[in-house]
């Protein structure tokens, strides 16, 4: 009985390692930084096709930043892809969401998000690599 529970609970670690659920390839996190703020951006699923983006926007010390507002926007400048400019919700989670964003092509894309907050905008900007899957 022992070596028939042994087989199951290989067997099922097996099928849990050839799942395409544990096949995926994490999201993409980009983490930029000034001084006066951090943002921390989560692509997912991460290569290109159709993505979500979850961006944490954070002041210098680590809190969450009360943003009213929050965009971002990406362009493929070496492959002659314009800005893309999309506006982010306020998630119940505390952190902003972009979905459903085409990304066409493999590349260096850039990304820049504006945040305005009650008393400034700021801007933050850094490439990332994106996968063609």
């Amino acid at each position: 009985m022992r070596s028939a529970g042994y087989a199951w609970y290989l067997v099922t670690i097996a099928a849990l390692a050839a799942s395409p659920v544990t096949a995926q390839q994490p999201p993409l996190a980009l983490h930029i930084h000034t001084e006066h703020a951090m943002f921390q951006v989560l692509i997912s699923p991460g290569h290109v096709g159709t993505d979500s983006f979850v961006l944490q926007l954070m002041s210098g010390d680590g809190s969450l930043l009360p943003v009213k507002e929050a965009t971002l926007t990406l362009s493929l400048p070496g492959r002659g892809i314009a800005p893309l400019a999309r506006k982010a919700t306020l998630g119940g989670d505390g952190y902003w969401h972009v979905a459903d964003v085409p990304i066409p092509q493999p590349g260096r894309w850039h990304l820049r998000i504006d945040a305005r907050t009650a008393s400034q905008n700021i801007t933050l900007e850094d490439d990332v690599e994106v996968p063609a899957r």
